[in-house]
């Protein structure tokens, strides 16, 4: 378990699901999971879940895809509650995932991000990340239309 700030950082349980699902509804409008996608994210052995609780409040979440026989981690989402933004939650939150993944042997972690979420690609950046490809189409928009992404990567050293 690690502490940031006021905010303690843990594997996530199946008791957390109301709390990381109503977080997903307010980070993401469009590509929220279900809470039966949680659900199986939360109890699947090839992957790290992690919560970020600010008192028994969920402010942030994250989790990290492995490949059995691969040394590539893949960020799948990281959701940070407007209570927590700011504060260097994000930050702390993607080290631990880092740090897990290296536990885990992996060398490189992966993520993607919208090419509009400026705030998701700086904090990747200000981390070591770096945009490896252009992903162009790859999100769902609003309307019907679809939105560039990029792909970022990271040595995990």
């Amino acid at each position: 378990m690690a502490a940031h700030d006021d905010c303690v950082i843990r594997p996530a349980t199946l008791a957390d699901l109301d709390g990381v699902h109503a977080l997903e509804k307010a980070c993401f409008d469009i590509d929220a999971q279900s809470r039966r996608s949680l659900r199986y994210l939360a109890s699947r052995a090839q992957a790290d879940f992690l919560v970020a609780l600010d008192g028994a409040c969920i402010v942030a979440d994250a989790v990290v895809l492995y490949r059995r026989n691969s040394g590539v981690a893949r960020l799948y989402s990281i959701a940070v509650g407007a209570s927590a933004r700011g504060r260097g939650v994000a930050s702390t939150l993607l080290r631990e995932c880092e740090t897990g993944a290296q536990r885990r042997g992996c060398r490189v972690m992966r993520a993607e991000a919208r090419l509009s979420n400026l705030a998701s690609r700086g904090l990747f950046q200000r981390a070591g990340y770096r945009e490896n490809a252009s992903l162009p189409g790859y999100y769902a928009g609003r309307d019907g239309r679809r939105e560039d992404g990029v792909r970022l990567e990271k040595p995990l050293t």
